[in-house]
């Protein structure tokens, strides 16, 4: 830069001509140019491929390709389950009893945290839960009332396809006797 400044404010200014592109300019010129181009690539090799890149692991590029590997390992799994184990016979499915034990342990350990909670949260705050709350008094007593109207509705029923028993000789004693000791 400082080369040219002086070029045009010593010399320009003067009189003095540039000189035109001559063969040994040319030469100079371009070799000039292969220089720059080396020591550009010594320095990537040195500064860059020297040290290593570093490339973070949230890049959305890397994300992707994570995700693809991902996605490329589950599919040549589940091929090599298929082809492996259930093409050989064997059978992978819900009914193992390993399944099975850790499906009745998950469902028991959720049932001590909802009674946990129930203990904690409605208990521990004073609210009545049992059987002698008002609300469960009401549906008990529902129940039964719909309970003895069915079965009465039910017992109308058998009446119609029943007839009554003819009376025998031991029933007609029953009723005599029954008869003597209110009597009595």
């Amino acid at each position: 830069k400082e080369y040219r400044k002086d070029l045009e404010e010593g010399m320009k200014g003067k009189g003095m001509t540039v000189f035109e592109d001559t063969p040994d300019l040319i030469r100079v010129k371009n070799a000039a140019q292969i220089l720059n181009e080396r020591q550009y690539k010594k320095d990537l090799e040195t500064e860059i491929k020297g040290k290593g890149m570093e490339v973070g692991p949230d890049t959305p590029e890397i994300r992707r390709a994570k995700k693809a590997s991902e996605i490329a390992s589950m599919k040549e799994y589940k091929k090599d389950l298929e082809n492996e184990i259930k093409g050989k016979g064997m059978e992978v499915g819900t009914d193992t009893l390993d399944i099975q034990r850790a499906k009745k342990a998950s469902e028991i350990v959720s049932q001590k945290e909802y009674k946990k909670d129930l203990e904690t949260e409605i208990i521990g705050k004073g609210m009545q839960v049992g059987p002698y709350t008002p609300e469960i008094q009401r549906v008990r007593r529902a129940s039964q009332i719909a309970s003895q109207k069915m079965y009465k509705d039910e017992a109308e029923k058998m009446l119609c396809n029943y007839s009554a028993v003819a009376d025998t000789p031991e029933m007609e004693r029953i009723r005599s006797t029954q008869k003597n000791i209110s009597s009595v």
